[in-house]
């Protein structure tokens, strides 16, 4: 199967890609021990995202060598990949990022939790400095600095899915030049991959993947997941389910092409 994977996508005009929750160093992060016990200790406190977020560049290096992997397979391809990975780590792998939409968004930017406008803004880094230092038990919860809206003082929280008001203006403009791309797989020979994608969010990835194949019947898709990677009816003719990690794939077919 992965000579034939490789086989479409060597002769595809275009590769669409959809990574999901299965590849996310946020799912990992909380299956980690040391993780819990702090969540444990910060139920509802302001100061657990921002804990997610150091212990998410933990893990960087780990994560780098999936992407180098992906971004082997896509190389001088004309793809698009569509990422509901919150921790970011697609941004350093190499990959153009004017290919890339992350719609839950991640750990990059702050916005107002109660939205007052749509503007993002830098995590302050003395912030991240100072969580650093608590995780290591040499400050307090208390000592800690909460960073505000600067507009109408209430609190920042990262731009993403997990926002009670989400800001989604920060991935629309992304979202846009991934729909024109769409426009352009009418009728063209375009190889699907969906990998690690479940059901946290269908609507985005998973259901009009589905729909893509559906109706482009020069399409072909290639569904990855350890679990659920069982394919509907309609499509099985042009839709393949494989049981396997994503890291695994990748890594196999990264050495096929």
């Amino acid at each position: 199967m992965i000579e034939y994977i490789a086989e479409k996508i060597e002769k595809a005009d275009l590769v669409l890609v959809g990574l999901g929750e299965e590849l996310d160093a946020c799912t990992e992060l909380k299956k980690d021990i040391q993780y819990q016990s702090i969540a444990q200790r910060l139920t509802d406190s302001w100061m657990l995202p921002f804990v997610e977020k150091a212990k998410i560049e933990e893990m960087r290096e780990q994560k780098q060598e999936f992407y180098k992997a992906l971004s082997a397979c896509l190389y001088k391809k004309n793809y698009f990949i569509v990422s509901l990975c919150l921790d970011g780590m697609i941004r350093a792998s190499g990959l153009d990022h004017n290919r890339i939409v992350e719609p839950c968004g991640g750990y990059e930017k702050l916005q107002c939790s109660e939205k007052c406008s749509a503007e993002l803004y830098d995590v302050p880094k003395k912030v991240m400095q100072q969580v650093g230092v608590f995780l290591n038990d040499r400050l307090t919860e208390e000592e800690l600095t909460e960073p505000v809206c600067p507009v109408c003082g209430k609190a920042l929280v990262f731009n993403n899915a997990n926002a009670l008001i989400y800001a989604e203006e920060g991935y629309l403009d992304q979202w846009s030049i991934y729909k024109k791309w769409l426009q352009g797989t009418v009728n063209k020979e375009v190889c699907i991959l969906e990998i690690g994608v479940g059901m946290k969010y269908p609507t985005v990835i998973r259901w009009p993947f589905e729909k893509i194949t559906f109706y482009n019947k020069k399409s072909e898709l290639f569904r990855v997941h350890s679990r659920l990677y069982q394919i509907s009816e309609e499509i099985k003719e042009r839709g393949h389910g494989i049981c396997q990690k994503p890291e695994d794939f990748i890594k196999e077919l990264s050495k096929v092409l």
